[in-house]
């Protein structure tokens, strides 16, 4: 029912759409550029007006089927066209910090054979689980973040495409990418939303993301703790591009 802008466009700050049902606190629109809240990235915030009122958007997210935004004061009736404009300094650290994490996860997929079992992306700090992963000691946290930054310092270009279910099945696999996630997608899922990250890296991922990893900076790894048998979680946060 809602249009997702971000699908196509990360870079999109502001929009206009019409609402198709609302609830006492949430609104559902025809078109967002809004975030929904979903694989382990937390969803945008912002405002939406009518042009006689601002409303605060709390948060969005899917549930029974729909896109609801969470609204900080009184809904809008249906029919109601709004203009929304979203908290940017909030999306663009989440794009930042979701494309460090892609990064991340490669390199510690490619150099130690992990695989990534989870994530929480969110600006300040965000954090991601690795298996099978027992220990994360000073040594190999400070040589996963010099190689980490060395490689976001390569300028690489991020992109998105579409791709037909079974070619971008093919594709990811035949790029090292982890299978376990494209068994997850329901079959009736015909189309892939594909990013790839230069030569380096490529993933099924519908969240946000730069468009070259020079936006990112670097990454600073902070603490790490088990969460389980064989499985680790690492924190990091961002030093601003120089």
């Amino acid at each position: 029912m809602t249009k997702l802008l971000h699908m196509s466009d990360n870079y999109l700050r502001e929009f206009d759409a019409s609402v198709i049902s609302s609830g006492e606190d949430y609104v559902v629109i025809d078109q967002t550029a809004f975030y929904p809240e979903g694989g382990g990235q937390s969803s945008d915030r912002g405002i939406l007006s009518d042009g006689t009122r601002i409303v605060n958007v709390k948060e969005v997210r899917k549930i029974d089927g729909e896109i609801r935004h969470k609204l900080d004061g009184p809904s809008f009736a249906a029919g109601t066209e709004l203009h929304g404009e979203l908290d940017w300094e909030f999306r663009y650290e989440c794009m930042r910090f979701h494309t460090a994490q892609h990064v991340l996860s490669r390199h510690l997929q490619l150099k130690y054979d992990v695989v990534t079992v989870g994530n929480n992306i969110k600006p300040v700090e965000s954090r991601a689980d690795y298996s099978p992963l027992d220990s994360f000691d000073d040594e190999m946290k400070r040589n996963v973040e010099a190689a980490v930054n060395l490689k976001l310092k390569e300028n690489l270009d991020v992109e998105i495409r579409f791709m037909p279910r079974g070619e971008a099945i093919d594709y990811l696999n035949a790029r090292g990418y982890q299978t376990r996630y494209l068994d997850m997608v329901p079959k009736s899922v015909k189309e892939f939303r594909v990013l790839t990250i230069g030569v380096y890296d490529a993933a099924s991922c519908a969240g946000t993301h730069v468009k070259n990893t020079s936006e990112v900076g670097g990454i600073q790894i902070g603490k790490s703790k088990n969460v389980g048998a064989g499985k680790r979680r690492i924190y990091f946060r961002l030093t601003n591009p120089t």
